[in-house]
């Protein structure tokens, strides 16, 4: 039954001793080392066990395995953890066995993107920062045994950041950031409190991913920050009835509309999804993409609009306008043309033919100038049909 199945036969007093057991194994302990192996040791830490005299030395050290199995937020070295027991793997063979688990970084600095603090007592340098779980089960000392009192810093390859800001969480935002600036942001509209409220009604739901924030941030330190559609590396928005201020780097005011223009993107407040970065790809490996749209699909490009292929190109519509829609005229159908200027050549021919058999004064000689005119125009004509269907495009078509 388990651990819930045993809960019925415990007395009060018994389940209240287990209690009081599991909050007191509830413990702040600073990370020695983390287990970066492609194991299944990945994400163990040996940390020390923090105590009021948290900067003592030759603290505790005990070993611990991250509690959740399919969400991964390990810590650096140096930032500090709660270790909790639980039961071990093997429990059900030999029952009373628990060991540590350990939940994420304890919020120390309020940062998102670092929290250490060190143990001068334990100031390694980096290489004998990070023992190995085998030294400190077997009770080793540091690799080099060298104290070195200037050398501090979260993690063994990590690169601290000093432009790191997190995000302004409005009033019921559920927000999850990364270290580098990336978030993800479950909000609404708040009235003219930021650059997506300025329409819509308060708890208009928005969802905003961002990878990356704006790299010319240079606010004070430990500052929150909003994100900026037109400054952000990546982002993602997806809206309700939000008006998005996004810059986007190619409009050419939509010509090709004529008076039926869209909506520009800035000025839109429908539903929309909104994909912003510096170049965006799409690739389909196994089949086709697809693009669908109840109005109409804008193609809006500064340099120029390209298409490479080894297959055909099709383009299957009611109309079809080249150059814009103004002045315009209908292209003319090759295979028709060829047929009707074929026709008349045979004509011609015929014509010519004639002509040039005609009989003049007096009887049996040619009759000058048809007859000399007509005997030059007489083998052009295979060349000019010959010409014609050479004219025809052979990679494109048109009904």
């Amino acid at each position: 039954m388990g651990w819930f199945g045993d809960l019925g036969k415990i007395s009060t007093g018994e389940l209240r001793d287990l209690v009081s057991k599991g909050f007191s194994q509830f413990l702040p302990a600073r990370v020695i080392s983390i287990n970066q192996s492609t194991s299944l040791s990945n994400g163990e830490i040996v940390a020390e066990v923090l105590t009021p005299l948290a900067t003592r030395p030759n603290q505790t050290q005990t070993q611990a395995t991250p509690l959740f199995a399919n969400i991964k937020t390990y810590p650096l070295v140096n930032e500090v953890v709660f270790l909790l027991t639980a039961p071990a793997g093997d429990y059900s063979s030999n029952t009373g066995n628990i060991k540590y688990y350990y939940l994420s970084t304890l919020n120390i600095w309020n940062n998102v993107h670092v929290n250490p603090t060190p143990n001068p007592f334990q100031n390694l340098k980096p290489d004998s920062q990070n023992k190995s779980i085998a030294e400190v089960e077997a009770g080793s000392s540091n690799k080099s045994g060298e104290q070195d009192t200037n050398e501090f810093r979260p993690g063994n390859y990590f690169k601290e950041k000093s432009n790191i800001y997190p995000l302004y969480p409005f009033e019921g935002d559920i927000i999850y950031e990364g270290r580098w600036g990336q978030s993800i942001r479950f909000g609404s509209t708040y009235p003219n409190l930021n650059t997506w409220s300025t329409v819509g009604q308060a708890g208009d739901p928005i969802l905003i991913f961002r990878n990356g924030q704006n790299p010319e941030l240079s606010s004070p330190a430990q500052s929150t920050t909003e994100e900026n559609i037109n400054r952000d590396l990546s982002s993602m928005y997806f809206t309700s009835t939000q008006k998005i201020p996004i810059e986007v780097s190619s409009q050419n005011e939509y010509a090709s509309y004529g008076n039926n223009k869209p909506t520009e993107p800035k000025d839109y407040t429908g539903p929309q999804a909104i994909l912003n970065s510096g170049r965006i790809l799409f690739n389909s490996t196994q089949d086709h993409i697809m693009l669908s749209s109840q109005k109409s699909i804008n193609l809006n490009a500064t340099e120029g609009i390209y298409t490479d292929t080894t297959g055909d190109t099709v383009f299957q519509s009611n109309k079809v306008f080249l150059g814009g829609t103004k002045e315009s005229q209908p292209v003319i159908l090759g295979d028709e043309l060829v047929s009707l200027l074929t026709d008349i050549l045979d004509d011609l021919s015929s014509l010519t033919t004639a002509l040039s058999a005609q009989v003049g004064v007096p009887a049996g000689a040619p009759l000058a100038p048809t007859h000399l005119k007509a005997s030059v125009i007489i083998p052009k004509i295979p060349v000019y049909k010959q010409r014609l269907k050479n004219s025809l495009s052979k990679t494109t078509s048109t009904v």
